[in-house]
């Protein structure tokens, strides 16, 4: 059974992928962060965190929070050229989410986002990175294992009496 997780990390990644963002087809899923200079801008997403809250005593069922991290990385001629790259790539990776109607419909709300822009001015070239993480809130509940429950048999009491009433009641 594939995790709720995996499945909006895959519906987010096919929205991106149809959005014309600045990074085209460079939109990753499960695979390994290295990229070369070539492979820019591209955008990989993932979901590092995937917290649930219980929602009773009954069934197990949580209201779930899968926080979905979206890096996107640009480089270009100058620092502040990185910078408005990235800002425009954002832009574009928050709206496309945003607005996509079956992407939102595959959830309750997103809880919060959160955008942080990083640029590494170190080596030869200015690389830029920038990561969005969006909580994705969803209900899960998990199937009870075991025989189906077909009956409720038992007995009342009253004021000690185990005589006073029986009762039988069939959940079909």
């Amino acid at each position: 059974m594939t995790p709720y997780r995996v499945i909006l990390r895959e519906a987010a990644a096919a929205v991106l992928l149809n959005a014309g963002t600045m990074a085209g087809q460079k939109i990753y899923t499960a695979r390994s962060l290295p990229s070369t200079i070539e492979d820019l801008p591209n955008v990989y997403l993932q979901v590092p965190i995937d917290q649930g809250t219980s929602l009773g005593r009954s069934q197990p069922g949580f209201r779930r929070v899968a926080y979905l991290q979206i890096e996107g990385r640009v480089t270009g001629g100058t620092p502040g050229k990185v910078e408005d790259t990235l800002d425009l790539l954002a832009g574009q990776i928050e709206y496309a989410l945003m607005q996509d109607a079956s992407f939102q419909a595959q959830i309750q709300q997103v809880t919060e986002i959160d955008t942080r822009i990083s640029i590494d001015s170190s080596g030869s070239r200015h690389l830029g990175v920038v990561t969005i993480r969006m909580g994705l809130e969803f209900d899960e509940y998990y199937q009870a294992n075991g025989p189906a429950l077909t009956e409720i048999t038992g007995t009342m009491t009253a004021n000690g009496n185990t005589d006073f009433a029986g009762m039988q009641v069939p959940t079909t």
